[in-house]
């Protein structure tokens, strides 16, 4: 995230100051305020004959771990499209939009920082399975294999996905 020293506008040495209820950095010149938002990241619960696709990440944040197909949404871009688009470049498949699961809120506290998950429900279409370039492995999971961690974020989508037959 883009520190600032100098106000972009007008160049002036920014001050710290308590605005809006927080300590932010703002420029007693111009009133600029340099606010500090969270990334947006659109997520896939993908699924396919009721087995769960991860990834395995190949790069920081969390590099080794499994979770599911995530990135962040581009200039341009609904957090649909790239729920999609993300899950195409690191599995190589692609998938429909069921629904939305939820919004929420991780603190990333190796690179990111704050990021706004959006996560969706995606049924698995076509494809053949590809770990993609940041990507060190690929597949489908039974639900009794789902890391602990992931089985607590998504449990009620887990269970909802038991009982569904378009799954």
């Amino acid at each position: 995230m883009k520190e600032y020293n100098y106000c972009p506008i007008c160049a002036t040495l920014l001050q710290m100051g308590t605005l809006e209820g927080r300590e932010r950095k703002y420029c007693p010149k111009c009133d600029f305020v340099d606010y500090k938002n969270p990334l947006p990241v659109a997520l896939a619960v993908a699924v396919k004959d009721k087995r769960f696709l991860l990834i395995k990440r190949g790069l920081p944040p969390v590099k080794g771990m499994w979770a599911s197909p995530s990135g962040f949404i581009e200039i341009g871009e609904t957090s649909e499209e790239a729920c999609l688009r993300e899950l195409k470049e690191e599995t190589g498949v692609s998938g429909e939009i069921v629904k939305l699961i939820g919004v929420l809120r991780i603190e990333d506290k190796e690179i990111y920082g704050d990021m706004l998950i959006i996560a969706y429900l995606v049924k698995v279409k076509d494809g053949e399975l590809t770990p993609g370039d940041e990507v060190e492995d690929a597949r489908f999971f039974d639900i009794a294999e789902l890391p602990g961690y992931y089985s607590l974020l998504f449990k009620d989508s887990i269970e909802e996905i038991q009982n569904q037959e378009i799954f």
